[in-house]
């Protein structure tokens, strides 16, 4: 069995999650980080992922790393500050520098995946949103993300983007943190929310990866999202009690900005044959409360 090449660019969380979830006699798993020894020192685990040293927004040090080639290339960035300056390094710098480099290599991936964010919708309102909408961005943060995927869609003949709403699982409960805290969103108007369990995130680019592999062409564009928008106070009401309280445990009503109230669709996600894991909030944060102990 020949193995293929998987260079994951700004392997953090979710980079090193999915490596663990990939067959390694099927693929060689590399990840590239300014500095790897944060990954090590975090226990992401060097028996599953090759670390690389380098930096992303330097086209000659994406060369360099992919000097023996690579089948699939998957771009998972993060910015290092909530700042206009750090969206731009995070997204503009490094969707310019790879979209510069894989078609001048010898031998350009087969299929290139850039993780972007449901945050470039900033529409807010009741009415459903897919792949078709046109994106609308509220914020620096939003124009940043559309810029880039804009950016990266023709570096290589098979790209794709894969907008990714609230992801949560272990490691990632701010949200079980702040019922704890007895936080809650205003009951009205409705502040939809939409979310995906982190082990559908894996298992969906997974699936994207795998039957790219058999010939199947992906669309250029998918929203990850689970099937169920819900109403945030209808959330927390019912996190309130699965763990255990009362309802009178959420005191303290929090205002949140209603731009981010949105229902976004996983149609043409689940279209693709992938099957959720976790198709709703109840599924996910039932296992990921069981986990928890």
């Amino acid at each position: 069995m020949t193995q293929e090449k998987l260079w994951i660019f700004g392997c953090g969380d979710l980079g090193a999650r999915l490596a663990l979830q990939l067959n390694r006699q099927e693929y060689q798993i590399y990840g590239v980080r300014r500095n790897p020894l944060v990954a090590l020192a975090t226990k992401r685990r060097a028996d599953a992922v090759n670390w690389r040293r380098g930096d992303a927004t330097k086209p000659e040090n994406i060369e360099r790393l992919l000097t023996d080639g690579a089948d699939v290339v998957l771009a998972t960035f993060t910015p290092d500050e909530h700042t206009q300056s750090g969206y731009h390094r995070a997204y503009i710098s490094t969707a310019t520098a790879l979209a510069k480099t894989l078609p001048k290599l010898p031998r350009p991936p087969r299929l290139l995946i850039w993780v972007s964010s449901t945050r470039v919708y900033g529409q807010c309102g009741d009415q459903w949103i897919d792949e078709q909408t046109p994106a609308i961005p509220n914020g620096f943060q939003g124009d940043t993300l559309l810029a880039a995927e804009e950016i990266i869609h023709n570096a290589v003949p098979t790209t794709c983007v894969v907008r990714f709403a609230g992801i949560y699982g272990p490691g990632r409960d701010r949200l079980l943190s702040q019922v704890r805290a007895g936080r809650c969103a205003p009951p009205t108007p409705p502040q939809y929310s939409n979310r995906i369990h982190v082990d559908d995130c894996i298992g969906f680019l997974i699936h994207l990866m795998e039957k790219h592999k058999r010939g199947w062409a992906p669309e250029k564009l998918y929203i990850g999202a689970d099937c169920l928008p819900v109403p945030m106070y209808e959330l927390q009401q019912w996190l309130v009690k699965t763990m255990g309280y009362t309802s009178a445990h959420l005191r303290e009503i929090v205002e949140t900005s209603e731009r981010r109230s949105k229902k976004l669709s996983n149609r043409r996600m689940l279209e693709s044959g992938y099957t959720m894991k976790y198709p709703d909030y109840k599924a996910g944060y039932s296992a990921l409360l069981k986990t928890e102990g």
